[in-house]
């Protein structure tokens, strides 16, 4: 890859859409949550993912996938890094040594390793409180902002959701083969 342009993946439409989609979040998944598939030293290459979009209370997307079919590709080529600058920079290079990588292999003819794995999107917090103390009015009884002081108001504790923390864990990992595949999609 030549590094003549150290910005270059601010305005690769490819870049930019893969950080968009959900096959980011499903390399991730593959990646750092799937710890029985060793995926050191391979690409991971996303076949399918079908999954259904969410949104949070902040506007994030989240990406609840129904299972990810994947292949790892051994690293054949390697990133470099020399001219990089930032963490961002070092994922582009990556992102796009691994793109060269799986399709040189896959046009001599190469088959990777495939798994399926069902990934569960789960809010960590989900049921948890915490303790807050409010400015309760008793005749309205509902908290209201201290500015609003009289004399049905008081000081009360009361048990406040916590903020989601969404996180993902594994229900099975599956080795296939590529016959299994049309079983599986």
């Amino acid at each position: 890859m030549e590094n003549t342009n150290k910005l270059h993946y601010l305005r690769d439409p490819d870049y930019i859409k893969y950080n968009e989609s959900f096959e980011s979040t499903a390399v991730f998944i593959v990646r750092d949550v799937c710890t029985s598939v060793d995926t050191s030293g391979y690409w991971i290459d996303i076949i399918t993912a079908p999954n259904t979009p969410k949104q949070d209370k902040c506007g994030n997307i989240l990406w609840d996938f129904q299972f990810i079919i994947f292949d790892l590709f051994p690293r054949t080529m390697k990133p470099d890094y020399t001219h990089s600058r930032s963490d961002e920079e070092d994922k582009y290079i990556t992102w796009y040594t691994a793109r060269n990588d799986i399709d040189k292999q896959k046009n001599k003819g190469v088959v990777g390793i495939r798994y399926c794995i069902e990934p569960i999107l789960y809010d960590k917090n989900k049921g948890k409180t915490r303790k807050k103390t409010v400015f309760w009015n008793k005749t309205f009884n509902r908290a209201v902002p201290e500015k609003w002081k009289n004399s049905s108001c008081e000081y009360r504790t009361i048990d406040v959701p916590l903020t989601p923390n969404w996180k993902y864990s594994i229900k099975s990992v599956k080795k296939q083969s590529i016959a299994d595949e049309s079983s599986s999609l």
